[in-house]
């Protein structure tokens, strides 16, 4: 399968899982500790309660945005080795046919664990500095932060 294929078909899973607010869906696809990176924090979600806050928060606030559905669009990815891709791809939450909230870039490193890509490491262009992430504080900068 091509690197694109499996990135596109990663997020639109887990895009479907918060949607759907599955959250055992959306954490069997998340290898803990997941890193986070945002323009201002470097965050770490260590723990699956932490985890399921977080999911928790987050679909309240984008319902209260009136969310109807997510945009994920890969722009750009590659393999690294055979059981690891990263790839950069933009977010569009839409309330039917509006945006809802700026759109945002995140770089994102899954791995493929016993069969099941999961994600690793976020970057993201939020200025986000505390999980959950609201997204309240978004960016209109389209580069990712610096990797350190």
């Amino acid at each position: 399968m091509r690197a694109n294929t499996i990135l596109q078909a990663y997020l639109d899973d887990m895009g479907k899982a918060v949607m759907n607010e599955w959250f055992e869906d959306y954490a069997a696809r998340i290898q803990l500790p997941l890193s986070i990176q945002t323009s201002s924090a470097k965050l770490n979600v260590t723990t699956l309660a932490d985890l399921e806050d977080g999911f928790d928060d987050f679909v309240d606030m984008i319902r209260s945005q009136g969310v109807t559905h997510m945009e994920r669009t890969v722009q750009a990815v590659t393999f690294q080795g055979n059981e690891h891709i990263v790839g950069v791809y933009d977010t569009r939450l839409m309330a039917g046919e509006k945006l809802a909230l700026p759109i945002f870039h995140s770089k994102m490193w899954i791995g493929c664990y016993d069969g099941i890509w999961k994600a690793i490491q976020i970057h993201n262009t939020t200025n986000e500095a505390r999980w959950p992430m609201l997204l309240t504080r978004l960016s209109d900068d389209y580069w990712l932060p610096e990797e350190h």
